[in-house]
């Protein structure tokens, strides 16, 4: 059904549409004439019990720009649509509420321009930063597992078995050396003027701590983000022995951050999903990395994973090896696939091709289903910021590359959102979706009761 410009006009200021009125059709016929100008728009406005707009306000529903044009007009019932949900995106971005977005931005005491959404940031703002004082030095991904606890309580337990187990002393005094260098990047990012991306990760296998390396390097390698000057904090860099002082230094390295990429790996922990809890409450953006494998390449991911896994095993037996990713990926399978519960009863006698194709399957369903449960369904994927009351969704990214734009856009400004519309029940919800990955990023409840509930208490003082 075509839009009224009553219907219009109840989108505009987030309350319902009264009755039609006989100087609709006066309304109409103004757009094919001189448009819908300023005074025509307040006196509309009026006319229906509504609240006056200010000029900059209507010139943004004319053309997204704040400062007043005399003779500024929507010319057009679709143009008058495309302003309004242009309005509505910047509600819904910045107050989570349309309703209380049209009593703010109408007050002329508001500045339009320090809204978010409205303001961009120059990349050059980037590209002309200082090099960093202390810089962090680069840890191979093959060595960051020697950063993390498990390793040093293997190495002490291997040589008090056998005080002449040379190998294990060899790498205890490697780690103390990669330890070190952790140190010193731990105090690089503790100094580090500019944090503009926390990295929150969890790793426990050093196969684990390799796939972060290579992730981490690849997103902020990738051509959108290597012209920008920016920096990142990666806790598979830095070494921090106190726990109590570990977490306090990744507190703050969440709290300077512009935003988080969180990395879903093969399993999550408390620690990562606080982490993405933290950034959303804080109203910043959370970027979830969850890789996408396709039935084309997943082959070649079962080999690389199974690769990586091998390096931490001393005596590496590809079965077993396959049947510990298994577990992993697909744990019900031990219950309730009458192939996977042969192999665990008799691994010698596994069909490995057969084994390979369905981990593989098992690892692109285990993706997939994580990235649609976060991306639609997951009390998760939604969390609201603790000072305002907006409801704050993730936005998932499939590839390396769709981190990086995002995080791009991100610290630009240029992000870009539409607006649509899902029915629940006989209540209308609004939806803020961010463009390229199609994610929720903010909401409007449709139940007026939860609303009124909701604001009442969260806006009293």
């Amino acid at each position: 059904m075509p839009d009224s410009i009553c219907s219009i006009l109840a989108d505009l200021t987030g309350q319902d549409a009264p009755p039609e009125k006989q100087f609709e059709a006066q309304a109409v016929e103004l757009f094919s004439r001189t448009g819908l100008g300023y005074s025509h728009l307040n006196e509309l406005l009026l006319l229906l019990g509504y609240d006056r707009v200010t000029p900059s306000f209507f010139q943004y529903l004319v053309d997204g720009s704040t400062e007043y044009q005399s003779g500024a007009a929507l010319k057009s019932i679709d143009e008058f649509r495309d302003g309004v949900d242009r309005f509505r995106r910047l509600a819904i971005l910045n107050f989570g509420n349309v309703k209380f977005g049209f009593k703010y931005l109408s007050d002329p005491k508001t500045d339009l321009d320090e809204l978010e959404g409205t303001t961009r940031v120059d990349p050059e703002e980037f590209k002309s930063r200082h090099d960093p004082l202390l810089p962090v030095d680069p840890i191979p991904g093959e060595q960051t597992y020697y950063l993390g606890y498990l390793i040093k309580r293997d190495l002490d337990d291997r040589i008090q078995r056998d005080h002449d187990d040379q190998e294990a002393k060899q790498q205890l005094r490697d780690r103390e050396r990669i330890v070190e260098k952790g140190r010193r990047n731990h105090q690089a990012y503790l100094v580090s003027n500019h944090i503009d991306v926390y990295v929150a990760t969890s790793m426990r296998e050093r196969h684990e701590y390799q796939i972060v390396s290579r992730v981490v390097q690849e997103v902020f390698q990738q051509p959108a983000l290597l012209d920008l000057k920016l920096r990142w904090f990666d806790p598979t860099q830095a070494y921090c022995e106190d726990r109590i002082d570990k977490g306090l230094a990744e507190g703050l390295m969440l709290k300077r951050a512009a935003c988080t990429l969180y990395l879903a790996q093969e399993s999550d922990t408390l620690g990562k999903d606080s982490e993405l809890a933290s950034t959303l409450a804080q109203g910043k953006i959370v970027i979830a990395y969850i890789p996408k494998v396709s039935k084309e390449d997943q082959e070649a991911h079962v080999e690389e994973l199974l690769e990586m896994v091998a390096k931490g095993v001393p005596e590496p037996d590809e079965r077993k090896l396959v049947l510990g990713q298994l577990r992993v990926f697909a744990p019900e399978g031990a219950w309730t696939d009458t192939e996977v519960k042969q192999w665990v009863a008799k691994p010698q006698a596994m069909d490995l091709g057969a084994a390979k194709r369905k981990l593989g399957e098992a690892i692109r369903a285990h993706y997939d289903k994580r990235a649609d449960t976060l991306k639609e369904s997951h009390p998760l994927g939604i969390q609201v910021h603790l000072a305002t009351g907006v409801a704050n969704g993730v936005l998932v990214a499939r590839t390396t590359a769709a981190c990086a734009d995002l995080i791009r856009r991100i610290l630009t400004g240029t992000l870009e959102f539409r607006i649509c519309e899902k029915m629940v029940g006989h209540s209308r919800y609004l939806l803020l979706r961010e463009k390229s990955t199609d994610s929720v990023f903010r909401v409007v409840t449709g139940d007026r009761f939860l609303t009124n509930a909701f604001w009442n208490f969260y806006l009293a003082k």
